[in-house]
């Protein structure tokens, strides 16, 4: 026999394993799963708080007694899936499965987010940089608001702003995409785009694109004037005084300490300034703020008790992004301060769970984040939402156009 025929029959042989340690791989893999599913069905309920009153106990044991006598039929992502799903059924925003760190899950190279007037790409990898700041008209057959339903359940969510970010977020997931019908069987995705006054384009892009390179941005990609509130994009706070408007705005953009300047130094320093400036107007902007510690902006708020002059100028913004802690924040500087709030509902109801901890199942490392503390911020029960009494909502044509309109109705009342 010719030495390459060897050679090749040789390689054909070698690439294919042995019966026996396929079966040793299966095995494997279901007894790790079978023990990560015991760790979760023992601690999960053990540590949330009121678990007995967000999830039926006989629906969640049969959720995960299913799972256990099915998990050789099922890929890690579809097992992970459906810890999400079952997770995410009692509606704790702040309670979840983490997906970022889970392998088997493929990302599209596009990042989307919800404007009053619908959904927009706002980053994509270079690939696709022409389809930054359009329109998505539909994944797959189904438009934006139609997946909305499909994609919910894969939600942690409590606010129907919670849910469209939480959806947004979920539909770069190419298995949640498949789960759903949105996407072929062999991982491809139509994307059906348009810009502004132009025609659909379908993009398709195949499970080889959805590695999720870096992206580009909304801003860095289009050059359209950018808004006030990115101006120091990465800093945990910072102000500035707009002279035309003698207007003091202040950028809260987390609510954590910064190494390079505590809270309370920064604190000191708007007021410092504040007091030696003509200031008609003081606005605080929450919007883009996802929580931490309430307790950092102590200092700004018990400036402003002490201060009734400035106090009765000010105003908060909120939107989708706020969250958590700065929900807390920004009820204090509406009840405690009488700010005027403007903006857009929050991604959390007032009466909500947080204090949230994690821990991790053995074998595939997903972070089960749970929630250990009941906040109660509004007087009345069930499901009151933290928002303003008049919406003012963002546009895919005004971040085209470089507006922010909700600062605009800030500085003008």
């Amino acid at each position: 026999m010719p030495i390459i025929a060897a050679l090749s029959l040789l390689a054909v042989a070698c690439s294919c394993p042995a019966p026996a340690a396929n079966e040793d791989a299966a095995a494997g893999r279901t007894s790790q799963w079978r023990q990560d599913l015991d760790v979760f069905a023992a601690r999960f309920p053990a540590v949330h708080i009121d678990f007995a009153k967000l999830w039926d106990r006989k629906a969640f044991d049969a959720a995960i007694g299913a799972l256990r006598a099915n998990i050789e039929s099922l890929s890690d992502a579809e097992i992970t899936l459906r810890l999400v799903k079952l997770v995410a059924s009692a509606h704790v925003a702040h309670t979840r499965v983490g997906m970022a760190r889970v392998r088997q899950f493929h990302r599209l190279p596009l990042t989307f987010t919800w404007f009053s007037d619908g959904m927009a790409v706002i980053g994509a990898a270079p690939a696709y940089r022409e389809a930054i700041g359009t329109r998505v008209l539909r994944i797959g057959a189904r438009t934006p608001e139609e997946l909305l339903p499909a994609v919910a359940p894969y939600v942690s969510y409590e606010t129907d702003a919670g849910l469209r970010a939480g959806v947004a977020e979920r539909l770069r997931t190419v298995e949640i995409l498949q789960a759903v019908g949105a996407a072929r069987a062999d991982g491809r995705v139509d994307v059906t785009i348009a810009k502004p006054g132009g025609d659909p384009v379908t993009l398709t892009i195949g499970p080889g694109d959805a590695a999720a390179p870096a992206l580009l941005g909304l801003y860095d990609t289009l050059h359209i004037p950018e808004p006030l509130f990115r101006k120091n994009g990465g800093r945990f706070y910072w102000y500035e005084y707009l002279a035309d408007a003698q207007a003091l705005y202040i950028q809260y953009a987390t609510c954590q300490e910064d190494p390079k300047q505590p809270f309370a130094a920064f604190a000191r320093e708007v007021f410092a300034f504040a007091e030696s400036h003509p200031v008609k107007r003081v606005i605080v902007d929450l919007r883009f703020n996802g929580g931490g510690n309430s307790r950092v902006m102590e200092p700004l708020i018990d400036g402003f008790k002490s201060r009734p002059a400035l106090r009765s100028k000010l105003a908060a913004l909120i939107g989708p992004e706020t969250f958590s802690s700065a929900v807390i924040n920004g009820l204090q500087l509406q009840q405690v301060l009488h700010a005027q709030l403007l903006g857009e509902p929050a991604s959390e109801k007032l009466n909500s769970y947080g204090e949230v901890r994690v821990f991790e199942l053995p074998n595939s490392k997903l972070q089960v984040q749970y929630s250990t503390k009941f906040f109660r911020l509004a007087n009345k029960a069930g499901d009151a939402v933290f928002a303003p009494r008049v919406t003012i909502a963002r546009t895919l044509s005004d971040v085209l156009s470089g507006l922010d309109p909700v600062l605009e109705a800030a500085l003008q009342n």
